[in-house]
C-alpha cells in the first residue's frame, strides 16, 4: 500500500513540525543582535549579505501573505524585522565608532 504525500505530512504531524521551525526563525539571527550590542565590533560583519537576507526574508513573507500562508509569512516577517534590527545596529555602531 502506498502512502499520498498528505496521508505523511499527517502522519509525520508536519503542520506541528513546520510551525515549530516556523518560530525559530525570527529568533536565529538574535545571538549576531546580541554580539552586536554587547561587545560594539561590527568590523567582520557583512552588510551586502544582511541587506540580501533582508530582501529575501520580506519578498518570502510578501510571497505567503499573497498565497494565504499566515505561518509563513509571519515567520518570514518576523525574521525580517530582527534581520533589519541587525542592520540598523551595524549601520549606528559603524556611524558611532568613527
Amino acid at each position: 500500500m502506498t502512502m499520498i504525500r498528505e496521508q505523511v505530512a499527517a502522519r509525520l504531524r508536519w503542520h506541528s513540525f513546520v510551525w515549530a521551525i516556523g518560530l525559530l526563525n525570527p529568533f536565529m539571527i538574535l545571538p549576531q543582535l546580541w554580539q552586536i550590542w554587547s561587545t560594539w565590533d561590527v568590523a567582520a560583519i557583512s552588510l551586502p549579505f544582511l541587506y540580501v537576507l533582508f530582501f529575501l526574508q520580506a519578498t518570502f513573507s510578501l510571497h505567503c501573505f499573497f498565497t494565504r500562508d499566515k505561518m509563513l509569512m509571519w515567520s518570514n516577517g518576523g525574521a525580517a524585522a530582527s534581520t533589519l534590527l541587525v542592520i540598523l545596529s551595524v549601520v549606528y555602531f559603524k556611524q558611532a565608532l568613527l
